[in-house]
């Protein structure tokens, strides 16, 4: 990356109500190839059309997510990135071979196995709001403790550790955050997983994804490394990523006159309202870097091996190109699912989210068909500087 490239620096000014930076529209028009500087100091290669974003995506050749060897680029700090063995830091065919293990439990049929699950503890959570003060913050009565509540049962893992995991991990994903906060975060969600591994081998019982890691790495089909490091991975992905959506999507409804309304008269017609509001908003702003592994030309800009690379599924979730006015939420359009990523990393959990997304915002409107924002839409706080964009407090009245 040469000196005399014009270099942005990130964060870019969020759109309105969670949606993506309007920087990204012009940059898509006429610098689809953009280098941006992180609050870590790394200067990274900006992608904003779909294409691109999901050619480098499918691309673990010339692109590689092992971003674990020193002084590799970070958007913020020491983040999950840096922690070795996990499946979001390794390339075909370790990521692969590791993957293979979890496969079996986050199918489409293994997964609708959970859904009593997670009515259950949606419907105990709607209670208590029922039986609380109204109106009330959705995010701390509901998306929170739903999320945490199914991901300790689904993992076995206990509240209490859950809990205090949950509170490192907004630390360790906040992409303008101090970055010895990040790094002590990392290696506290880090020294979590090697407590819930220890206690899972001292349990008589050592079912579920977790068991089936430990029974691999018994087997000699991963080392001890990968084995901490894909348990860390599946604690970064069993909440916040939930949390999220269940927030953004409540919110947006909110503001869209007659959506609502639409989706308590025909509770059944969640699926592909679920699809386009996952596409709208995705689940951030960002992505997990890549690094070029040889030189590239994307554009007439030479990616040079040694490059970072961010491809923002959310920018390409809107690209004009594909998806006709994608300001608008439209759950008529066809969606390819891009919003769950592309290529070997393409989301595990993209069948238990839906399920989950699904059943959480059909219990929440059948419960409280008259739920509304207790404030104005444009007074409701946005957290834009963490991994997981979502409402800071989303005050509702029913």
């Amino acid at each position: 990356m040469t000196a005399s490239e014009d270099v942005l620096t990130w964060p870019f000014p969020p759109g309105e109500h969670g949606t993506p930076p309007p920087l990204y529209a012009e940059l898509r028009a006429q610098h689809p190839v953009c280098p941006v500087r992180m609050p870590s100091g790394s200067v990274m290669w900006l992608l904003t059309r779909r294409e691109d974003i999901r050619a480098v995506a499918a691309d673990h050749r010339r692109f590689t997510r092992n971003l674990t060897y020193p002084h590799a680029p970070r958007i913020s700090g020491e983040d999950f990135n840096s922690v070795k063995g996990g499946i979001f830091n390794l390339d075909p065919p370790d990521h692969t071979r590791i993957r293979s293990v979890l496969a079996p439990f986050y199918t489409r049929t293994s997964v609708a196995g959970y859904a009593d699950v997670i009515r259950h503890h949606a419907r105990d959570l709607l209670q208590a709001m029922t039986d609380g003060i109204n109106p009330t913050d959705l995010m701390t009565s509901y998306a929170e403790p739903l999320a945490l509540r199914f991901n300790c049962q689904m993992l076995g893992i206990s509240p209490r550790l859950r809990q205090k995991y949950h509170e490192f991990f907004r630390v360790q994903t906040n992409q303008t955050g101090e970055q010895e906060s990040v790094a002590d975060a990392t290696e506290q969600i880090s020294a979590m997983a090697r407590e819930v591994i220890a206690a899972k081998e001292g349990a008589s019982s050592t079912d579920g994804p977790i068991g089936a890691l430990i029974h691999a790495y018994h087997r000699g089909v991963l080392s001890h490394e990968e084995l901490i490091g894909t348990v860390d991975y599946l604690m970064v992905t069993g909440v916040d990523p939930l949390i999220s959506p269940t927030g953004t999507f409540t919110a947006t409804l909110l503001r869209l006159p007659g959506y609502a309304d639409r989706m308590i008269a025909h509770p059944d017609g969640w699926p592909p309202v679920v699809d386009e509001l996952l596409r709208y908003h995705h689940n951030g702003y960002l992505s997990n870097p890549r690094v070029a592994t040889e030189d590239v030309e994307l554009h007439g800009v030479r990616i040079r091996k040694g490059d970072a690379v961010v491809t923002p599924f959310l920018a390409a979730c809107w690209d004009p190109s594909y998806y006709s006015h994608p300001e608008k939420v439209d759950a008529s359009r066809e969606n390819d699912g891009l919003t769950f990523g592309h290529g070997p990393h393409y989301c595990l959990g993209a069948s238990l989210a839906r399920l989950y997304l699904h059943i959480a915002m059909q219990e929440l409107f059948g419960r409280f068909p008259t739920l509304t924002l207790a404030v104005a839409a444009d007074e409701v706080p946005w957290d834009d500087d963490i991994l997981f964009t979502r409402p800071t407090v989303l005050p509702v009245a029913w």
